[in-house]
């Protein structure tokens, strides 16, 4: 059976991470660098601390992995000049981790994998909402995060939850602040793995969702307003319908296929 690369990757990535902070890497801190869901992640992650040279553990609301031989190194910024999986050299200045090669060969695994497993569902949000939390200057609040995001602030606070559950994210009950462990995930980046991963129709279902509600609440507006109208102004009833269907139509066309809301760049 043919091994993989996208876990091999996941491996060298975190181990890489790891001897530049210590010896200690957050799976939530892997995405800014690839197109993957969180729980892909930690699936390679918990099979690695199978073995006598990885623990995993949580301390506070965080879940950390821990490699042991990477303990006494200085923490520094992570810049590696060489594919973590080819060691291959990387282009002076890139900001990726891997060699166009490894990510086209990455990007094709993920394809295959996508057809039976709903992974871009989870890891447009994942991504999302990670890159949002970052990106705030402060402690980040969730409706500052939902009025940046292409969710509603409900589904927001509710993924946010699973993302503390998951012990991704340090969330504050009280103050309704949201921190991550320590990560960079500039813009471009960000833009990167997003496209790649908004590529998978699954990705774009919740907001797709999202827009169908608020285009049929937008048509029951006017259709509700021509019959008042109707009612009130007694104009013919039929004119009013046969003009509200008409608007209603092309109203719930530019509410459905508008673009989607640009996320801040800085």
């Amino acid at each position: 059976m043919q091994t993989l690369t996208w876990p091999v990757v996941v491996e060298n990535l975190a181990e890489q991470l790891a001897a530049t902070q210590g010896g200690v890497v957050h799976p939530v801190q892997l995405l800014p660098y690839l197109p993957v869901s969180l729980w892909m992640v930690e699936h390679v992650l918990d099979k690695l601390a199978e073995s006598d040279f990885v623990e995993k553990d949580r301390v506070g609301d965080l879940v950390s992995y821990h490699f042991p031989q990477f303990v006494d190194r200085p923490q520094v910024p992570f810049s590696p000049e060489r594919c973590v999986f080819s060691n291959t050299p990387l282009p002076e200045g890139a900001e990726q981790v891997l060699s166009e090669d490894v990510i086209r060969e990455v990007e094709n695994e993920l394809r295959v994998l996508a057809e039976n497993d709903p992974w871009p569902a989870n890891a447009n949000w994942q991504h999302e909402l990670v890159y949002l939390i970052q990106n705030q200057s402060v402690a980040a609040r969730i409706s500052e995060i939902a009025g940046q995001s292409r969710l509603p602030f409900r589904q927001v606070e509710e993924k946010v939850k699973q993302l503390a559950k998951l012990g991704a994210v340090k969330l504050g009950e009280k103050t309704g602040t949201v921190e991550l462990p320590p990560l960079s995930y500039p813009h471009k980046q960000y833009e990167r793995q997003a496209a790649f991963i908004r590529l998978f129709p699954g990705a774009l279902r919740e907001e797709m969702e999202v827009r169908l509600v608020r285009a049929l609440l937008a048509v029951v507006g006017i259709m509700a307003g021509c019959f008042v109208l109707a009612f009130v102004l007694r104009i013919p009833f039929l004119l009013l319908v046969l003009l509200g269907a008409t608007f209603s139509l092309i109203t719930f066309w530019r509410i459905f296929k508008a673009p989607p809301k640009s996320l801040p760049s800085h």
